[in-house]
C-alpha cells in the first residue's frame, strides 16, 4: 500500500529531524490558552482566542510544512518555518477561508434540512424517511469534500500553489490515488484519535462522573481537522475556529495538567500529521510544472 511507504520516510525524517517537533510546540502553543478556557468551562472567552488562531496557525501550518519538505531532503531548522511561513502565508489563510466557506455552506445546509426534517417528523411515515435519507447523503457529500480537499495545505508550500489552484490540485491528486489517500487518511484518523485520548478520555469520565453542563462549546480535536489531518490533512486553525468547551468542574491542577498534556500530544501529532501528509503527497503525486510539461506532445 502507498501509504505505508511514505509513513516510513515520515518516521524517518522526524528521527533525524526532531526539531520538527518544536514546530508542533509552536503550534500546540498557540492553543494552549484556548485549550484551558475550554477545560475550565469558560464560556464566549474560547471562541475569541480561536478566531485569532485562525488567523495565526496558517503561518505555523506553513512553516512546519516547510520544515516537513526539507526534512524529508536530508535536513532542516527552525529557520525554514519563519521563511516558509511568511512566504506561504497569505496563500495558505486564503485557503482557509475557503475551506471554512465550504463548511459553513454545509452548516447552513444541514441548519435548513434540520428545520425541514423535524417538521417532517410531526407528518411521520415516509416523508421523515426520506428527510432522514437526505442528512445522510448529504453527510457523506460534506466528508467526501474534505476528503478531497484535504492535501491543500501540502500543495500550497509543495507546489508554491495559490489558494484556489491548491484546493483543485488537491482535488485532482486524491481522485488519482483514492484507495492510497484512504489508507493515509485512516492511519492518521487513527493515530489522531490515540493522541486525543489521555485529554477525552479523562474529561469525559469527568463529565459522566460529575454531571458536567455544555457551555456550548466543544472541544478541538488535536492537532486539527479534516483538512489538517485527516480526512484530514488540513485547515490550518480552521478547527481552532470551530473549537469550545464543558464546564465539568475540573479544579485548576486539573485544568493545568490536561493542558500540559494537550499541548505535549498536541505537538507530537501536529509534527507528524504534517511530515506524513507532506510525505504522502510527494511519494504519488507529480508537481503541478511536471503535470504541464507531461501534457505537452
Amino acid at each position: 500500500m502507498s501509504a505505508v511507504k511514505p509513513l516510513r520516510m515520515a518516521i524517518d525524517a522526524l528521527s533525524r529531524n526532531p526539531v520538527l517537533f518544536l514546530g508542533g510546540l509552536v503550534y500546540a502553543a498557540l492553543l494552549v490558552p484556548q485549550r484551558a478556557l475550554q477545560l475550565a468551562g469558560v464560556p464566549l472567552a474560547p471562541t475569541a482566542l480561536q478566531m485569532v488562531t485562525f488567523l495565526v496557525t496558517p503561518f505555523v501550518v506553513a512553516g512546519v510544512v516547510g520544515m516537513a519538505r526539507d526534512a524529508l531532503d536530508g535536513d532542516t531548522t527552525l529557520e525554514a518555518l519563519t521563511t516558509t511561513g511568511r512566504a506561504r502565508y497569505l496563500d495558505l489563510l486564503l485557503a482557509s477561508f475557503l475551506e471554512f466557506g465550504i463548511q459553513l455552506s454545509f452548516g447552513v445546509v444541514f441548519v435548513v434540512l434540520g428545520l425541514l426534517l423535524a417538521v417532517a417528523a410531526g407528518a411521520g411515515g415516509p416523508v421523515a424517511l426520506v428527510g432522514g435519507a437526505v442528512i445522510l447523503v448529504v453527510a457523506c457529500l460534506y466528508l467526501a469534500v474534505l476528503f478531497a480537499i484535504q492535501f491543500y495545505p501540502v500543495i500550497v508550500v509543495v507546489e508554491d500553489a495559490g489558494a484556489v489552484e491548491s484546493v483543485t490540485e488537491s482535488v485532482s491528486f486524491v481522485r488519482g490515488n483514492i484507495l492510497d489517500t484512504l489508507g493515509y487518511t485512516l492511519v492518521t484518523l487513527g493515530l489522531g484519535l490515540i493522541a486525543s485520548l489521555p485529554v477525552a478520555g479523562f474529561t469525559a469520565y469527568r463529565f459522566l462522573t460529575s454531571g458536567g453542563a455544555p457551555t456550548g462549546d466543544t472541544p478541538a480535536p488535536i492537532g486539527g481537522g479534516m483538512s489538517d489531518g485527516g480526512p484530514g490533512a488540513g485547515s490550518p486553525g480552521l478547527d481552532a475556529l470551530m473549537g469550545g468547551g464543558m464546564d465539568i468542574g475540573l479544579s485548576t491542577p486539573e485544568v493545568v495538567a490536561l493542558s500540559l498534556v494537550s499541548m505535549a500530544t498536541t505537538a507530537l501529532f501536529f509534527a507528524f500529521r504534517h511530515t506524513y501528509a507532506t510525505a504522502f503527497y510527494r511519494r504519488n503525486g507529480r508537481s503541478v510544472e511536471e503535470r504541464v510539461l507531461g501534457d505537452e506532445p
